[in-house]
This record gives C-alpha cells, structure tokens and sequence, in this order.
C-alpha cells in the first residue's frame, strides 16, 4: 500500500512539473515574439500608416457620436494605399477608443499588437488542446503552438508588412477551427453551441478580411461535403447572414461595379505568386516571401521519416490538415493559372484581384501544415531511441526560437 502510494505521488509531482515546464515555455514564446514592440521604428511598416488612418478617423468618429463600420476613401488617400478596401473596421474599434483617450497612437499600437499576440498564443493552446485531447502529453499541444506563433509569415504579417486584419484573423482562425471540430464531434446542445459559436467567429473572420471569409467558407464547405455533416453547412451559412453587411459590399463591388470612389488596384496575382524553392526559406528571404522556417522543416522531414522508414501511420486528423496544406502551397505558386480565372469576366478580375498576391495561401497552407508538424514531433518522442527522442524535439525547439528571434532581430535593427 506505501508504495503504491507512493508511486502515486511521485506520478502526481511528475505531471506538475511538466505542467510547469509546459507554462514556463509558453511564457517564453509569449516573450520571443513580443521582441519588435521594443522597436522604436516599429510603426514604419508598409501598412501602418493605413491602420493610424483608420484609428484616427474611428477616434474623430467617437467624438462626433458615429461608428465607421468601413472607411471612408479619405483614409486610402492619405495612406496612399486602397488595397484593403473590403476589410471593415469592425476590429478597430478598440484601439480607435484608446487612441480617443489617450491621443498616442505608438502607445495604442504596441498595447493592440501585444493583446493579439497574447490571444494568439491562447487561441492556439486552445486548438492543438483539442486536436491533441487523447495525447497523455502536452507535448504536441506545445510544438503546435510553438509552431503557430513562431511561423515566419505570421511573424512577417505582423511586423514587416504591419497588416492588421490578417494579424487579426490569425487570432481567430484557432478559435474557428476549434469550434468546427466541436460541430463534428460534440452531440445535442454542445454541437448546438458549437454551431453558433463557429458562425460567430467565421464573421468575424470576414469583418477582420474579406479573402480569409471567402476561403475559410469555401474550405468548410468541402469538409462539409466531404463528412457529409449537416451541421458544417448551417454554420457556414450562418456566418454569411452575420456577415451579412460585408457580403452586400463585396457584391456591390464586383458585380454592381461599386465603390469606385476607393480605386481599388486591378492586377495579375500570378507574378507575385511562390516559386517552389521559396517554400523552404528559412532565416532570410526574398520579395516579401517568407518560408517555412527551420522548425517547420525539420519537423516536416521527422514525419516523412517517421511514415517511410518507421512505417508508422499518421492520424486522419494529421492527413487531413497536410492534404489542405500541400492543396494551398498549390494555389499559391506563380505557376497556378489565376490570369486565366480572372479572364472569366471582371467579376472574376475583382475577385482575384483582392486577393493581391497568392502568399496569403502559403500563409494558409502554414497554418494547417502545423497540425501534422506537431504530431510527428509527438510521434519521435516515442521513439525507442531516446537519443533521438530527445534530441529532436529539443532541436526544433531550438530552431523555431531561434529564426524567430533573428527575424525579429532583423526587424529592429
């Protein structure tokens, strides 16, 4: 019986440590990719100035008692940038408060970035929580945060291009497919909830841009079909009646031949698409497009591995979401036909051109890749080896902290 016990305490101080070792390193990402806000240029960011016009303007707003759901074209002028004409300013709000009241807009910068980052960090958690649930370790929960926060485009939206609403959707996105994955597995009022709590957040996706709307719409259609789950659809639907203001906008714009007033550019994405190579960039890179990371990498190979020589089977979750990341990477190559889509008549020249350049799928392809990139970590650490078991999980730990500090570095300096 008193070793029983006693195993049974030790057992109990062991998972505690654990729990604290998992707290610590979430802190510690938490505090790697906070390193820009220390910047004193922080807000000289391509699309910087289109945010402060749009804070400022949601401020005088406040004063006068209106509330801008959408920009007048008085902001693109003075940003000199109309590219995000669709997106609304549902999200912007709270910082167009701060900025009322305290009248400093590097003070309200870095308070609203520091607040995404750390409900990104939560909203990630959350997910591979989820994802991971019948894992008896935190460990793939923590490499898909790790992964997540870490990720170069992600760390690049931020902070080098400064976009705002992608930032923003890259919060939400977590949460959306937490609650998908509810609608598919949770029975009576629990997928109920889930239900309405994925329409929610599906519009908010599409207050905060429009292009991640229409993809993750489209995307949870398939899925939808593709389990043949009711429900999927009722969310979808519901989250485009929510949306309701920004669809009536979009088809204003592209089939009514609307808001002409805010000149938004007409183009060919193909040219600004990925070349292959460029996937696997990792601590520099090239016309604003950057690769998978070193982390992402290493973790990719360990899988291959894993299936090829170990002969180990991944998870339908995990083939799933690496099936919708290669599916993206495709779409976001130069070589992926869009000028032919966009020769189907203007309304397809609008569509596609609000898209702007087929990166943002390989930001996409990102997100999903770090499912699979999570559970072949879990996967090695099991490995008879403990070398190896050890060895490579500490080694991606280290990379991602690693290039994400040398890119954060190259931000500030």
């Amino acid at each position: 019986m008193e070793k029983g016990k006693q195993r049974n305490r030790n057992n109990t101080k062991q998972k505690d440590r654990k729990k604290e070792l998992f707290h610590i390193l979430c802190i510690l990402t938490g505090m790697v990719v906070l390193i820009p806000l220390g910047s004193r240029s922080i807000m000289n960011s391509p699309m910087t100035a289109e945010w402060a016009a749009r804070v400022e303007e949601i401020a005088e707003g406040f004063q006068r008692g209106h509330l801008y759901l959408y920009p007048s074209a008085g902001v693109f002028t003075m940003s000199g940038s109309s590219v995000n004409g669709m997106d609304s300013n549902m999200w912007l709000f709270i910082p167009g408060g701060m900025y009322w009241l305290c009248g400093k807009m590097g003070l309200v910068y870095r308070l609203y970035m520091a607040g995404m980052q750390v409900g990104t960090l939560a909203a990630s958690i959350l997910l591979f929580q989820r994802i991971f649930a019948h894992r008896s370790t935190e460990l793939p929960v923590f490499f898909g945060m790790l992964l997540y926060m870490t990720c170069p485009y992600r760390i690049y939206l931020c902070y080098d291009l400064g976009d705002f609403s992608q930032a923003f959707v890259w919060m939400l996105i977590p949460c959306y497919l937490w609650a998908l994955m509810g609608v598919w597995k949770d029975e009576g009022k629990e997928k109920k909830k889930a239900v309405v709590l994925a329409a929610v957040i599906l519009a908010g996706i599409g207050y905060a841009d429009v292009v991640y709307f229409l993809a993750a719409a489209g995307i949870t259609a398939a899925v939808g079909g593709y389990r043949k789950c009711l429900w999927t659809f009722v969310s979808a639907a519901a989250g485009g009646i929510l949306f309701g203001p920004g669809i009536l906008r979009l088809i204003r714009y592209v089939f009514l031949n609307g808001l002409g007033e805010l000149q938004m550019p007409l183009k060919s994405i193909m040219a600004d698409g990925y070349k292959f190579g460029q996937f696997f960039s990792s601590y520099a890179f090239r016309d604003n497009h950057p690769g998978m990371g070193l982390g992402m990498l290493l973790c990719v190979l360990t899988g291959m591995w894993l299936i090829l020589v170990e002969g180990k089977r991944a998870s339908g979750t995990c083939k799933a979401f690496m099936g919708m990341g290669i599916f993206l990477s495709m779409i976001s190559l130069a070589r992926f036909p869009w000028d032919y889509i966009q020769r189907l008549g203007a309304w397809a020249l609008k569509l596609v051109s609000l898209v702007e350049t087929p990166a943002v799928f390989w930001g996409m392809a990102c997100i999903a890749l770090c499912v699979p990139a999570a559970g072949a970590i879990y996967g090695i650490a099991g490995h008879e080896d403990r070398k190896i078991a050890l060895g490579v999980p500490c080694i991606v730990m280290l990379t991602c902290y690693g290039v994400c500090v040398y890119q954060c570095n190259m931000l500030m300096y």
